[in-house]
C-alpha cells in the first residue's frame, strides 16, 4: 500500500469511523471557503483512490468485529451470571436481574429466530401472479394493498 498524507489517513479513518465522505473530507482538510458542491466531488475524488478505499474499508470492518465481540462478549456475561443465579451460587437483586435482561436482549441473546422456507414452482408463481392480476386489475390503486 502506497504512503498515504496525513490528511489522507484522516480522512480515511473519518469514513471509516462511519462520518459522510463529505464530513470526513471537512475533518480532514480545510473546507471553509468551498461549496457543498465541490466538497462532495473532491470526497469522492479522494474515496477513488484504492489506498485510501481499503483503508477506510479495513477500519469499517475492525469497528463491525468489534462490536460483534463486545455483543458477544456482553451475551457471555449475562450468560454467566445467570447460570450463577441459577445454581444459587450468588444471589441476585431485582435491579441485576432487570440489569442482565436489559444486557442480554441489547446483543440479541433472548431472541428466537424462526425460519420458514416455502418452496414453490415456478408455475404455481405464475398463477399466484395471474389469480392477483385478474383480481385487482379493475380495481382502484387505493383498495389494492
Amino acid at each position: 500500500m502506497a504512503t498515504l498524507t496525513p490528511k489522507q489517513k484522516l480522512f480515511a479513518r473519518c469514513v471509516g469511523g462511519g462520518m459522510s465522505l463529505s464530513d470526513s473530507y471537512r475533518e480532514a482538510y480545510s473546507a471553509k471557503r468551498m461549496k457543498p458542491a465541490s466538497i462532495r466531488v473532491e470526497a469522492s475524488r479522494l474515496m477513488s483512490d484504492p489506498n485510501i478505499t481499503l483503508m477506510a474499508k479495513s477500519i469499517q470492518g475492525q469497528k463491525e468485529r468489534a462490536v460483534v465481540a463486545s455483543a458477544v462478549s456482553d451475551g457471555d456475561k449475562v450468560l454467566t451470571h445467570l447460570r450463577q443465579w441459577i445454581d444459587g451460587e450468588v444471589d441476585a437483586t431485582p435491579s441485576q436481574l432487570r440489569s442482565a435482561d436489559m444486557l442480554g436482549r441489547s446483543c440479541g441473546l433472548f431472541k428466537d429466530v424462526i425460519e420458514t422456507v416455502v418452496q414453490r414452482s415456478p408455475e404455481e408463481i405464475r398463477a399466484e401472479i395471474v389469480d392477483l392480476y385478474e383480481r385487482y386489475k379493475d380495481k382502484p390503486e387505493e383498495s389494492v394493498h
